[in-house]
């Protein structure tokens, strides 16, 4: 089970890596979205809810896209849990309406042993799309609260 918990983390961050130099090589970000036609946003919404006495967290999102195919949307969660931080990661795959969506991401706590309960937290979370010749991102930061 670490193992798997290792490797979605290990793809997570070569993917945002990977958006991040995609981006800085492109022109900007600004001519990724409006050039090509491509519209991605992505919003965080609260409250998000506690799974398994604090072992995961169900993120609600406000999905916008017009990407051809899928959009990729990675969420990360980090709470503060009584010392330490309850941090996790989670991933979905969404496809493209041309109008909002409401979509539940999965958060797993890993790595530090500590799981996640009732209080705030901040969640990030992107969307990553693309249209013929042209990706993008779009990325919202907010602090939620977490509910049972």
């Amino acid at each position: 089970m670490r193992t798997i918990r290792a490797r979605a983390v290990a793809v997570f961050i070569a993917l945002a890596g990977s958006i991040l130099l995609t981006m800085s090589v492109t022109s900007g970000s600004a001519v990724a979205f409006f050039s090509g036609g491509l519209f991605l946003d992505v919003q965080v919404e609260s409250p998000a809810t506690l799974v398994a006495r604090g072992a995961a967290v169900d993120v609600p999102l406000e999905i916008t896209c017009n990407a051809t195919g899928p959009v990729d949307v990675y969420v990360q969660v980090t709470q503060r849990s009584g010392s330490g931080v309850a941090q996790g990661f989670g991933y979905t795959s969404v496809g493209c309406t041309g109008s909002g969506q409401r979509v539940v991401v999965r958060v797993s706590a890993t790595g530090s042993g500590k799981s996640f309960k009732q209080g705030t937290a901040v969640v990030e979370a992107q969307v990553f799309g693309c249209r013929p010749n042209i990706c993008g991102s779009e990325t919202d930061t907010e602090v939620i609260t977490i509910n049972r």
